[in-house]
C-alpha cells in the first residue's frame, strides 16, 4: 500500500521551534492516570497487529486533536543529546503491548505509541526502518523519515 497523497500535515513540520517546558513527574503521572489523552483516540488493543491503521488519515490524531500533551517532558539537555532528527534509531524488536498500547524503550525512557501505525508501512518497520522521536509544538511524535509528514503520537511513559 502507498501513503496517502493528500496530507493534512506538511512534509517537514516546523519541529522544535517551541521548546517544551519541564514538567514534574507527579504532574505527568496524574495526567496519564486521568486518561484524557485517550479522548477521541485510537482505542487500546490487546495484540500488535490490531494497532495497524486501516485508513491512516481517518485513524490517527495529533496531540492538539487529543486536547494537548500533558505527559512528562524530557529535559532539554537530554532531549538534544538523545532525540530529534539527528538521532535516528531502530526500535529493534516489535514493541510489546502495555496497557493496550505498543511500548518501546529508547534513550533511557519508555514510550507508548498512542496512534496506530500506518497501513502502508512494512510489517516489520520497527526493525527495517530507522525512526526518531521529536517534539512538534503540541507533543512528542515518532517519525519515520521514509514517510515524510507521517507522525505517530507517542507519550513518555513513567
Amino acid at each position: 500500500m502507498r501513503p496517502p497523497t493528500d496530507r493534512r500535515e506538511p512534509s517537514r513540520p516546523q519541529g522544535r521551534d517551541v521548546r517544551p517546558s519541564p514538567r514534574a513527574a507527579e504532574t505527568a503521572r496524574a495526567w496519564q492516570s486521568r486518561d484524557t489523552w485517550r479522548r477521541d483516540a485510537w482505542p487500546a488493543r490487546s495484540r500488535w497487529r490490531e494497532h495497524r491503521a486501516q485508513h491512516w488519515d481517518r485513524d490517527h490524531r495529533t496531540w492538539a486533536q487529543r486536547g494537548g500533551y500533558g505527559g512528562y517532558r524530557i529535559p532539554e539537555p537530554q532531549f538534544v543529546s538523545r532525540f530529534g532528527g539527528n538521532h535516528p534509531f531502530f526500535i529493534g524488536s516489535r514493541p510489546v503491548i502495555y496497557q493496550g498500547y505498543p511500548r518501546f524503550r529508547c534513550g533511557g525512557y519508555w514510550f507508548l505509541i498512542v496512534d496506530p501505525w500506518p497501513e502502508f508501512w512494512v510489517d516489520d518497520w520497527y526493525m527495517a526502518d530507522r525512526v526518531y522521536i521529536d517534539y512538534y509544538g503540541d507533543g512528542y511524535y515518532l517519525v519515520n523519515p521514509r514517510y515524510p509528514g507521517i507522525r505517530l503520537a507517542i507519550t513518555v511513559f513513567l
